[in-house]
């Protein structure tokens, strides 16, 4: 053989070697999705500490997270493919199923830790009759949750206690304050930030009034042809929850990062309100829960009598690591 030949050859075996190595990299490389999130909160907790503790890469995945402004814009960017799992509104979730959009509901971050606070000057139960109590607005999810506690409370929405529009958290707690209106729910972490003279008169989630209006979402397109990926996610989500609630030196840094907050105290509180409260170990959708959101949706929006829950909801993937023991390992 001569040496032109030679050299030839030679090319064309490192050119293969150049391809073949170029196609295992691609083969090996992990996958990588995009996670969009609808709201900075310590119930996003777990997507911080997954990322912080670089638990996404200890499970064979690059994850980029985006912080959205509403369900509203990431929604059809969802549908779209821009993203792969979007957390956000339950009720935008279905109002876009009951449209006919393929999306499965796979998880939750836990129930809105509401509390009913009320004027000083009502210490019981009893003393909300005749009451005027403040909502966002009329057929928000607060307004089902008021509704839900007060009957819970044998009280009637429509005969003993007056429901109105009063606009956002802090416009509610300071017409409490005011007088203005007589009570309206809010959580501990939105009283800490913003001091008010009111009542804590109510746990909610104590009484079982659960509202789980942030959840999981994704399309049932990428559920079922990147099931893989899917459990690769889960297992990450499940182990930051796990890790955030064993390590509260961490979590403080994590809050400390993504919500901009320097007051220990506030700190303290969110650990407490999220991490080791609402946030649960097992962060499956509760029937029940997304029940009460399609009648309460159903009550605007007609189409929505016909979700099929089976359709919308699949808890299989965080069940599943349930069933083979990797959430209880975490804690032991």
């Amino acid at each position: 053989m001569n040496e032109v030949k030679m050299k030839h050859l030679l090319a064309l075996l490192i050119t293969a070697l150049f391809f073949a190595s170029s196609f295992v990299q691609a083969a090996s490389a992990p996958p990588t999705i995009r996670v969009a999130y609808t709201s900075i909160t310590g119930n996003r907790a777990p997507f911080w500490i997954a990322k912080e503790a670089k638990l996404f890469e200890k499970h064979g995945l690059q994850v980029e997270l985006i912080y959205l402004q509403s369900v509203a814009v990431g929604m059809p960017a969802l549908l779209g493919g821009d993203f792969q799992i979007l957390a956000g509104g339950v009720a935008g979730y279905l109002s876009a199923a009951s449209r006919g959009a393929k999306l499965l509901l796979f998880g939750t971050f836990g129930p809105t830790p509401y509390i009913l606070f009320t004027r000083p000057e009502i210490q019981t139960v009893a003393q909300l009759k005749g009451s005027i109590i403040g909502v966002n607005r009329i057929g928000a999810s607060d307004y089902y949750a008021v509704r839900r506690i007060l009957q819970r409370l044998d009280l009637s929405p429509d005969r003993d206690v007056k429901i109105i529009s009063a606009g956002s958290p802090l416009d509610r707690l300071i017409s409490v304050e005011k007088g203005a209106i007589h009570g309206t729910l809010g959580t501990d972490m939105g009283l800490a930030t913003n001091p008010v003279k009111v009542r804590r008169l109510v746990d909610l989630t104590q009484m079982g009034v659960e509202d789980h209006g942030s959840a999981l979402v994704t399309t049932v397109n990428f559920a079922r042809t990147q099931a893989d990926t899917m459990d690769r996610f889960v297992r990450a989500f499940v182990e930051a929850i796990a890790l955030g609630k064993r390590d509260k030196t961490l979590a403080k840094k994590v809050y400390a990062k993504y919500l901009r907050l320097t007051d220990d105290n506030l700190l303290e509180l969110n650990y407490k309100v999220y991490l080791s409260g609402s946030i649960p170990k097992i962060p499956t959708f509760p029937l029940d829960a997304l029940k009460n959101v399609i009648a309460d949706l159903a009550e605007e929006n007609p189409k929505a009598k016909d979700i099929k829950i089976d359709e919308v909801l699949d808890n299989s993937f965080i069940q599943r690591q349930v069933d083979n023991g990797f959430i209880d390992r975490l804690y032991k």
